[in-house]
């Protein structure tokens, strides 16, 4: 049974991040679900506040681009707009234009300020760790998404915002914990 970064959980990390850029990436990777490579090759025309929308491209292994939208909250939207005017990035540049490993090492010095010791448990009986990774956001993320929006819409709007081409790539992300199967225990066969 597999424990996932919580709600609660991002907000520490988003409390810890040392600057804006930070913290936007933070709160980037973890309300759109996108992947590292596609969070550092947002430009700023990809921003649209005007539909709260974020253009995505993901580039596949053989060359070809996938372009999809993805939702986002008008605050975000307009928390990037205000961090490109801030950190002066002119129209059609990258918004964060570092690179994976920089991503990862921020995620994971702002994971020791919040106390996770950059580790984050994954399995409660093997008592097996992981990283805090940008992986580790998405991944939090869509578990959050099908434990409030656990329906054939709410799948098939996860499969589309993360961008999957195969259903089956976002069924894995229904995981149970041990409460959520003594629930539906109780729930089948009664409580004792």
């Amino acid at each position: 049974m597999k424990t996932y970064l919580s709600q609660g959980d991002v907000g520490k990390l988003l409390e810890a991040a040392d600057n804006l850029r930070d913290y936007l990436i933070i709160k980037t990777l973890w309300s759109t679900g996108m992947r590292v490579s596609e969070l550092i090759g947002i430009k700023t025309t990809d921003v649209d506040p005007s539909s709260n929308t974020i253009s995505i491209v993901h580039l596949k292994a053989s060359g070809a681009e996938r372009h999809r939208l993805v939702p986002v909250h008008h605050s975000l939207a307009n928390e990037l707009l205000d961090y490109v005017s801030k950190a002066k990035i002119k129209d059609g540049e990258r918004i964060f234009p570092i690179n994976r490993q920089t991503v990862s090492a921020r995620l994971m010095v702002t994971a020791e300020k919040a106390g996770f010791g950059g580790k984050v448990l994954t399995n409660p009986e093997s008592m097996r760790k992981h990283n805090v990774s940008p992986h580790k956001l998405r991944d939090a993320l869509a578990v959050h998404w099908l434990k409030k929006k656990n329906t054939i819409e709410g799948m098939k709007a996860l499969q589309g915002v993360l961008g999957h081409a195969n259903y089956n790539t976002t069924a894995r992300y229904f995981k149970l914990n041990i409460d959520d199967v003594r629930r539906v225990y109780n729930e089948v066969l009664g409580e004792d």
